[in-house]
C-alpha cells in the first residue's frame, strides 16, 4: 500500500511538473483605477465618451491574428513564446524592427509580464476602437501594479491594432515612469489590446 501511495504521489508530481512546463508563465492582469488623457487626446474624444482600460474582448477584433494572440497570451493554460506571437502577427523578425520612437529593438528578447488589456473609447455601455472609423492616437497616464520597482530600461509596450493586426512597440521614457507606483505616461498609436514586455 505504501508503495502504491508513493507511486501515485510521484505520478501526480510528474503530471504537475509537465503541465507547468507547457503553461504560460504567471503574468499579471493590468488593473488600473483611472486613466488620465492629455488635452490633445481629450479634444478628439466625442462628448459623453471617455478612454478606459478594460478586459480584452477578442471577439470584437477584425484581425483574427490579433484575436488569436491575445486569447493565447491571456490563457494561463496555453503556452506561447514571443517568437510564436511575432510569427502569428506576421512580424518579420529578419528585418529591422523599430519602436514608435524610431529606435531599433529586438522583441524576441522580451516576454509579456502582463495579460493583454484593451484601451478603448466607451460611453459606459458600448466600446469602440476608433472615432467614426478614424484611428485615435491616445496619450494616457495609467498605473500598472506589475511595473512597481521595475527597471524602465528593460520595459517595452506591445500594442496590436485590433482591426488590421499591425503591431507597435512603445518605449517608456524614464521621466514618464514612476517605479514606486507603477505609473506611466505613454502615447499609444491606436486603441486596442496592449501588454507590457520585459527583458
Amino acid at each position: 500500500m505504501k508503495k502504491l501511495t508513493a507511486l501515485l504521489v510521484a505520478g501526480v508530481m510528474t503530471i504537475g511538473m509537465t503541465m507547468t512546463a507547457f503553461a504560460n508563465p504567471s503574468i499579471s492582469t493590468i488593473a488600473t483605477e483611472q486613466v488620465e488623457v492629455s488635452a490633445e487626446t481629450a479634444a478628439v474624444i466625442p462628448e459623453g465618451k471617455k478612454i478606459v482600460v478594460t478586459e480584452v474582448d477578442p471577439e470584437k477584433y477584425e484581425s483574427k491574428e490579433a484575436a488569436e494572440v491575445v486569447t493565447k497570451v491571456n490563457d494561463e493554460a496555453t503556452k506561447i513564446t514571443m517568437k510564436e506571437i511575432l510569427e502569428t502577427l506576421k512580424v518579420d523578425t529578419t528585418a529591422e524592427i523599430k519602436t514608435e520612437s524610431g529606435n531599433v529593438v529586438d522583441p524576441t528578447v522580451y516576454e509579456p509580464i502582463t495579460k493583454f488589456a484593451d484601451l478603448v473609447i466607451t460611453d459606459g455601455t458600448s466600446v469602440e476602437y476608433d472615432v467614426d472609423g478614424e484611428v485615435v492616437s491616445a496619450k494616457v497616464t495609467l498605473t500598472i501594479e506589475a511595473l512597481k520597482d521595475a527597471d524602465v530600461e528593460n520595459l517595452l509596450i506591445m500594442q496590436i491594432n485590433p482591426k488590421t493586426g499591425e503591431v507597435y512597440f512603445i518605449e517608456i521614457d524614464e521621466e514618464d515612469f514612476d517605479p514606486e507606483t507603477g505609473e506611466i505616461t505613454v502615447t499609444f498609436p491606436c486603441l486596442g489590446p496592449f501588454t507590457i514586455l520585459e527583458k
